[in-house]
C-alpha cells in the first residue's frame, strides 16, 4: 500500500528527476508529473519524499476555535480555487473557507458509478486548504470533484445543513483569467460552492476577492 498522497513533491531514486503525484495507480505504482507536464507512472518504491517541498498541515489549522462576536460572524463563503497552468505542467485545487465556520471536508473523485476519496481534513475559518493535485495537460480526462462538507462552530446558531457539491471542470473553465484570492496571495480560477446553483456574476466574483481582504492580526 502506498504512504504517498495525491500532492506529494517526490524524487526519482534512481533518476535525476522530481515532481508532484499527480494519480495512485495500482500494483503500488504512483504518477508522477515535472515540470515539463509529462505524467510517468514509477514504483512507489522508487521515490522519496521531498519535505521542503511539503506543506504542513498543522501550520495552517488553529488549534482551538473560539467563539466569534454575532455581529462579525460570516455564514457563506466556500470556493474552489485551482492554481497553476499549462506551462507548468501541474494545477493544484484549494479549498477556500471565508466564512467563521471551521469545516469537516471529504473530497471524492467520481467515474462512471464509482467513487474515490482523495482528501479528508479539517479547513479553518477564513483560511485555504490544498485538497488536490492534477496534470494540467489531461483536463478533458479530469473527473468530477464531489464536496461534501459539515459546517462546525461553537456559537449558537441556526441549523446548517451540510454541503454536497459536484463540479465538472471544463477546459472552457480554465480559458478565462483568473482571480486574485487573498487567502492564497495568488490568482486562481475560482468557482462557488455554496451558493444555489452556484451561479454567480464572474465581476463581481472579482470584485469581491479585490476587496474582501481579511486583517491580519
Amino acid at each position: 500500500m502506498s504512504i504517498y498522497k495525491l500532492g506529494d513533491f517526490v524524487r526519482l531514486v534512481e533518476e535525476d528527476a522530481e515532481g508532484y503525484i499527480t494519480a495512485i495507480l495500482n500494483d503500488g505504482m504512483i504518477a508522477v508529473t515535472g515540470e515539463d507536464g509529462f505524467e510517468i507512472p514509477v514504483p512507489a518504491t522508487k521515490v522519496t519524499l521531498v519535505y521542503g517541498k511539503m506543506d504542513t498541515e498543522e501550520d495552517r489549522r488553529t488549534e482551538n476555535i473560539q467563539e466569534i462576536p454575532q455581529a462579525e460572524f460570516k455564514n457563506e463563503g466556500i470556493y474552489l480555487a485551482i492554481t497553476g497552468d499549462q506551462k507548468q505542467g501541474v494545477v493544484e485545487f484549494f479549498l477556500i473557507n471565508e466564512s467563521s465556520y471551521q469545516l469537516m471536508l471529504a473530497m471524492n473523485t467520481k467515474k462512471a458509478d464509482q467513487i474515490k476519496g482523495e482528501f479528508s481534513g479539517q479547513v479553518a475559518p477564513h483560511a485555504a486548504e490544498k485538497i488536490y493535485t492534477a496534470n494540467a495537460a489531461s483536463i478533458g480526462n479530469w473527473p468530477v470533484f464531489n464536496f461534501q462538507v459539515v459546517f462546525f462552530s461553537k456559537n449558537l446558531l441556526d441549523i446548517k445543513k451540510p454541503l454536497v457539491y459536484d463540479k465538472k471542470v471544463r477546459p472552457v473553465d480554465l480559458s478565462t483569467s483568473k482571480k486574485e484570492v487573498s487567502l492564497l496571495g495568488m490568482k486562481a480560477w475560482v468557482f462557488r460552492l455554496d451558493e444555489d446553483e452556484a451561479k454567480i456574476d464572474t465581476n463581481k466574483l472579482q470584485e469581491h476577492f479585490l476587496s474582501h481582504r481579511p486583517n491580519k492580526k
